[in-house]
């Protein structure tokens, strides 16, 4: 990405790029108001072009600056380049890049825009961007629109996408990025078959309060926690999901059969699916919500497709971000 920036730079008289973690250097006199940060591993190599043409299209808007992300501490790098001014900031990269940004920018007027690189790219299909990176970056460029997206906080973690506690965390955390990178969502899908045959069905507990106030309580073996209705690609398997409301889409898988699990799963990815019509699966809303393992032993927990916690699991209500979406009809 060092030679792509500076590349973009040159022709624009705008922006350059250090190599990651140093500062970039705007070499203009055109005030900032764009700040695009990259995240080269995203996703499969088949988007690394359409990535690059991307960045280098919104590169050459005046007042852009662009970097690479810094592994391990994006939310850091955004909030130390927000300087007045900044309007916009977008995320070139999959769900956790956008999550990451997004971190930054809760409870602030400035606007995220999501240009997908990654290998679900769920936000984006929720927004209605383009999934080509570089046609979304040309349609959010040439938007006045935003939506808006509340973020949740997760033992520390902002979501928003979600968490998943047990298989699917599993199945994240087994899923490196070379692989993702290699094999995109079938390489994941290969993961997900092995997890099953190894799956130990904990017995966990999930607990919480709806919008009517009303005390829940749910025991099951897996458990997604939802703001969003795409949850493994493009067909909606959880379709009262809304990132923008104040409600966590709660679903708790109570069998511990193996074909259960797997037919979840299929309905939850094939078009038309309707995973949350099989016997054994309830879905509830929550305003807050904590999952435990009954037995006291952590089990694993995903947070927006990213393997970082373990159960006890609290979800809360954080802060809100606008979302740039295209213009109708664009």
């Amino acid at each position: 990405m060092q030679g792509v920036a500076a590349r973009c730079a040159m022709a624009a008289c705008i922006v350059t790029a250090g190599a990651p973690g140093l500062p970039m250097r705007q070499i203009s006199s055109v005030p900032a108001t764009r700040l695009v940060l990259f995240n080269p591993a995203s996703g499969s190599a088949l988007f690394g072009r359409s990535a690059r043409h991307a960045v280098e299209f919104l590169a050459s808007v005046p007042g852009t600056l662009v970097c690479e992300t810094e592994p391990g501490r994006l939310t850091a790098q955004v909030r130390g380049n927000l300087a007045a001014g900044i309007a916009r900031v977008y995320a070139v990269g999959g769900d956790g890049t956008a999550g990451d940004v997004a971190a930054a920018l809760a409870g602030t007027s400035v606007e995220l825009g999501i240009v997908p690189c990654g290998t679900t790219n769920v936000l984006a299909r929720e927004f209605g961007i383009p999934l080509v990176p570089r046609r979304a970056a040309e349609a959010l460029e040439a938007s006045n629109r935003a939506l808006p997206l509340r973020t949740w906080d997760a033992n520390g973690r902002t979501a928003v996408l979600g968490a998943g506690v047990g298989w699917d965390a599993r199945v994240m955390g087994r899923s490196s990025q070379e692989l993702k990178q290699r094999a995109g969502r079938l390489g994941v899908a290969l993961v997900g078959l092995g997890e099953i045959a190894r799956y130990e069905f904990p017995a966990l507990t999930v607990t919480g309060t709806t919008g009517r106030g009303e005390a829940v309580e749910l025991r099951g073996t897996s458990v997604l926690l939802a703001t969003v209705k795409r949850w493994a690609g493009g067909n909606v398997g959880i379709p009262m999901a809304d990132p923008g409301d104040d409600l966590i889409d709660v679903v708790v898988i109570e069998s511990r059969s193996r074909l259960h699990l797997l037919a979840f799963w299929s309905l939850m990815t094939v078009p038309g699916g309707r995973p949350l019509a099989l016997p054994g699966v309830r879905a509830v809303q929550l305003t807050r919500a904590r999952v435990v393992s009954d037995d006291g032993r952590p089990v694993e927990v995903h947070v927006n497709g990213e393997a970082v916690t373990r159960t006890p699991l609290v979800m809360e209500p954080d802060g809100v971000v606008r979302v740039i979406i295209p213009l109708r009809g664009a």
